[in-house]
């Protein structure tokens, strides 16, 4: 009877998984059970990862915060996190393990925090000569919590009281810097560099957690010898560009790591560096353990639009034409999803090469990838400014100003997309806001170690006079076809993206200063909460004692021109701090430069 009884039970499971799309093994997006180190179902508890999960699907399985309740939530606590005047934008994803909340700052400090009232348990310091910038966040594993400074140094700190374990230089490239986040899996941190904007060859390395020794590391852009080092015309891979900007994502069934890679360096100027650039602004994915490469898809081929692939990657599980498919979706700058097969790399849902406009002068691509669906943004500008011709999605360009949308802010730039295993909808954030491109010749000083612009080009600006503003998406990834769109008052292509929760609700921070939460059914606003500054930080959220909370840094950033501040929030059911005052609205007309917040130390 027991045996009948176990059986009926395992089989009820079985069919229950299979309604829900989740009866394979090693599935992202089942929930995860307790605590420990199986990031690749839903948290619950614990958000233990800057994506959430391994696949980066940022949904959480909680749903004690919901529709229903939401106009209840309120402030529990919140500090200020930095130990001086705020210096730079605040991008990191508080993660939670335990109970305890881990974030990062501007001056890429560290601090642990009790996750339930906010008092501070340790702070790491950096040196002080470690120039401040954009920081994503840390990883934590095997007892050790995981920074990658902008110095390019990865450090791991005691997880128990912040002492430094030891730290390791990612690389000595002179233009490099790091803004990604560290993944930990299984006894090693993962993490990749950025700066090829500034002609710095972009990496992605693994590192062993116990003593910082590097087991692997791959270039982004192939050197002499390498498979498709022939993209490059000469020696231009050597400035090559294909930074790593955010968190990759990681199948522990497949072996394999993803990521996407940045544009191509010098960035509007493609006289130098004939071929298709591989591989920049492309999902590239890695054996995990090697670091071989495995398969690659670009998305732009000899970009010149600074276009690259700066948002994460995210791994789902789908039913495609009654086959289930392992996939891995990228939302890109130009207004596409990427939806492929994580197994190889090709496309799920097609995606055709059709020609495109022509400049010999930049050497331009012959065609560009076009995939089948809808577009989460306009394929042109909705607007015409004296003095500037207008183009659309892959115009070529040279010495006239013409106005370019998606520009080099997308469509979809660093803002995280969420993937909800209950709805099956991806939620895809995007900006609205053009850009004006002409040729801007760089060449590498040596002398200086930098690119220098040879010439007073500009290369690529957001002229003064331009409209602002965002769209909110739901995407079915089974067709690649908006379910649902939004216009939004302001940009939401970069900065805080999007927390999908089995409540039922869309949670992000806007550039105003208010965290909101939408219905996930069709984007209405249902909540929001004045947090001082702007909330252009992806939230996370968690559960200690039974108790869930919603949290969010809210320091506001200089692409989207909102104000700065150093404050960490955390929220729930009948919480009692109030609001705080409103800071200054961002303007929703590009102003002329100069005029607006300090300019951004690194926006990604």
């Amino acid at each position: 009877m027991a045996t009948t009884s176990r059986r009926g039970w395992i089989r009820n499971l079985v069919q229950a998984l299979a309604i829900g799309g989740l009866c394979a093994t090693g599935v992202f997006g089942r929930p995860a059970a307790g605590q420990g180190t199986d990031w690749t179902g839903s948290p619950t508890n614990d958000y233990p990862t800057a994506g959430g999960n391994y696949g980066n699907q940022r949904y959480s399985a909680l749903d004690q915060i919901n529709a229903t309740n939401i106009s209840k939530l309120g402030g529990a606590w919140s500090i200020h996190v930095e130990d001086g005047p705020p210096v730079g934008n605040l991008d990191g994803t508080p993660v939670v393990i335990n109970g305890v909340m881990y974030v990062t700052t501007a001056r890429n400090n560290v601090l642990a925090v009790d996750a339930t009232t906010g008092a501070i348990k340790w702070r790491y310091k950096t040196a002080p000569e470690v120039r401040p910038g954009a920081n994503k966040g840390v990883a934590v594993g095997d007892g050790r919590v995981f920074i990658a400074r902008r110095d390019n140094t990865l450090v791991a700190l005691d997880q128990q009281t912040g002492q430094v374990a030891w730290e390791r230089k990612l690389t000595d490239h002179p233009a490099a810097y790091t803004s990604s986040n560290p993944v930990y899996y299984n006894g090693r941190v993962y993490i990749g560099t950025a700066g090829g904007d500034n002609g710095a060859r972009g990496q992605m390395g693994a590192y062993d957690t116990k003593t910082g020794q590097e087991v692997w590391r791959f270039y982004t852009i192939p050197g002499p010898g390498e498979k498709f080092a022939n993209t490059w015309e000469g020696d231009s891979y050597k400035i090559g560009g294909g930074g790593i900007w955010n968190t990759p994502a990681i199948d522990p069934e497949l072996g394999m790591i993803y990521m996407g890679t940045g544009n191509a360096a010098p960035d509007v100027w493609g006289a130098s560096r004939g071929g298709d650039n591989l591989f920049t602004v492309s999902v590239l994915a890695l054996d995990l353990k090697t670091g071989a490469y495995k398969w690659h898809f670009q998305e732009i081929h000899h970009d010149l639009w600074d276009q690259d692939a700066s948002s994460s990657p995210v791994l789902i599980d789908l039913q495609y034409q009654g086959r289930p498919r392992k996939a891995v979706v990228h939302a890109g700058k130009t207004g596409w999803l990427y939806i492929l097969d994580r197994t190889n790399g090709k496309p799920i849902i097609g995606i055709e090469e059709q020609p495109v406009p022509q400049e010999a002068r930049m050497k331009t691509a012959k065609t560009q990838p076009f995939p089948k669906g809808d577009r989460f943004v306009p394929m042109c500008p909705e607007q015409l400014l004296e003095g500037f011709e207008r183009g659309c999605l892959f115009a070529a360009f040279y010495d006239r100003p013409i106005i370019i949308f998606p520009g080099s802010s997308g469509g979809s730039a660093w803002a995280p997309v969420t993937y909800s295993p209950k709805t099956k909808l991806l939620y895809v954030p995007a900006n609205i806001i053009p850009t004006a491109f002409s040729a801007k010749q760089q060449v590498w000083d040596e002398g200086e170690k930098r690119l220098r612009t040879v010439g007073d080009a500009l290369g690529f600006y957001r002229p003064a006079g331009l409209q602002r503003s965002g769209m909110l998406n739901a995407m079915d990834p089974t067709t690649n076809k908006l379910v649902w769109q939004k216009r939004t008052k302001f940009p939401m292509g970069g900065g805080s993206g999007l927390l999908s929760t089995a409540g039922g609700l869309l949670f992000h921070g806007e550039s105003d200063g208010n965290l909101v939460a939408y219905d996930i059914k069709n984007g209405e606003e249902l909540w929001k909460f004045q947090t001082g500054a702007g909330a252009n930080a992806p939230v996370s959220t968690y559960s200690v004692n039974g108790e869930q909370y919603v949290a969010v840094l809210a320091g506001g950033n200089a692409l989207y021109m909102s104000q700065r501040g150093d404050l960490l929030w955390a929220f729930k059911l009948g919480g009692t701090v109030p609001p705080a005052p409103a800071p200054r609205e961002p303007p929703l007309i590009q102003p002329a430069p100069g005029v607006g917040p300090a300019p951004a130390l690194g926006p990604r």
